[in-house]
């Protein structure tokens, strides 16, 4: 971390202005009310206490925007040429300037811009996959376009992304995948790219917008929004009050991946992994549908302080009837996540001599 102390005290009080105002206070493409000082006090913080000193200016205008760019479409495969003529044009050097200013617009008007041409290929991609392909014709495709140019006019990015689906059917067939089945999980892969995306909120896009801005000064340093710094300082501390499952997202559910020994999911015995979570409640309190929720939202929800209930409503994965809803309330409890932790052992391995060499191993299954 090249970062001083301070800074990362700085960017965890950031973190908490952040968290101030909850996702569900404004919609989603709104930066919400604490998003200015947000981005005055990361811009002064940059300024003055990082190492290197540099000044926002406007050659950071510039790679910020490359940075951020690069986040939504690296492979430049989404924005065409136009889009990016116009973002250089409006924004190239004076994004240090509104940042300074805790003016966040361009952030959300690049990310919505963004949706809407990634709506555009998720439709493409349909029609393409649907489509018969001669896969005889002798075409190459570069599938890394980091350093090639956006495309320049519509039929250059209808060929381009022709080519694209027919690569990735291409790899479905190579990889013996029915014939029936190859079209179906190509245009799953980016109805679940889409819709990852249109769950993002506005702690989502300044977190995004803002750790562009921290790599312009080094590529080691980050900013975190409130979500992502409590799960910092879960894997710091290695504990967390809950449940004791680990979920995953998958078409719109959160679905039990694994239950942690000992947690109270665990000794409950009736939650299972493969379930699906279709909504939750706190204690006595009204049911929230999770279904289509950003996963960690739902964590959060989840999660709360120690011997309070939350209730799960699920569907069983073994359930003969598939209308089968189970009604789960657990008590939060104190998760160890020993399985994180940094452990130590001696071997005694043979050495000249008929002595045994002690040799020490240390063994880090994560960073904290």
């Amino acid at each position: 971390m090249k970062l001083p102390l301070r800074f990362l005290r700085a960017a965890v009080v950031c973190g908490l202005l952040l968290a101030a105002v909850p996702p569900c206070a404004f919609s989603a493409l709104d930066p919400g009310p604490a998003a200015p000082l947000i981005a005055q006090m990361v811009s002064r913080i940059l300024e003055q206490n990082h190492y290197s000193h540099h000044p926002l200016d406007e050659n950071t205008s510039k790679d910020l925007l490359s940075n951020y760019l690069d986040m939504y479409d690296y492979n430049h495969m989404f924005f065409d040429k136009s889009d990016i003529a116009e973002f250089q044009a409006k924004y190239s050097e004076q994004l240090s300037s509104k940042l300074k200013d805790g003016d966040l617009e361009p952030a959300f008007a690049i990310f919505d811009r963004f949706l809407k041409r990634l709506e555009e290929r998720e439709v493409s991609v349909k029609q393409l996959a649907a489509g018969t392909m001669d896969f005889s014709v002798n075409e190459t495709l570069a599938t890394d376009r980091h350093e090639a140019p956006w495309p320049a006019t519509s039929a250059e990015m209808s060929d381009l992304w022709r080519k694209r689906v027919k690569y990735e059917m291409l790899q479905e067939r190579l990889a013996k995948t029915k014939p029936a089945e190859q079209a179906k999980i190509v245009t799953t892969r980016y109805e679940r790219l889409l819709r990852s995306y249109k769950e993002y909120d506005s702690n989502d896009v300044i977190q995004n917008y803002l750790t562009a801005l921290t790599h312009t000064f080094d590529p080691h340093s980050d900013y975190m929004a409130a979500p992502q710094m409590e799960n910092f300082n879960i894997s710091m501390r290695l504990s967390l009050v809950g449940i004791g499952a680990v979920l995953r997202s998958e078409d719109g559910y959160a679905k039990i991946v694994s239950l942690v020994p000992g947690g109270p999911a665990d000794s409950d015995k009736r939650l299972k992994p493969n379930d699906r979570i279709e909504a939750i409640a706190q204690g006595d309190g009204p049911w929230v549908e999770a279904v289509g929720m950003k996963l960690d939202r739902l964590v959060q929800l989840i999660r709360g302080e120690k011997g309070t209930i939350v209730r799960l409503r699920v569907i069983p994965a073994d359930a003969l009837d598939p209308s089968t809803r189970l009604t789960i309330a657990l008590v939060r409890d104190e998760i160890k996540l020993t399985d994180q932790e940094a452990k130590a052992k001696i071997i005694l391995s043979p050495a000249s001599g008929g002595r045994n060499l002690k040799i020490g191993v240390i063994d880090l299954p994560s960073f904290y």
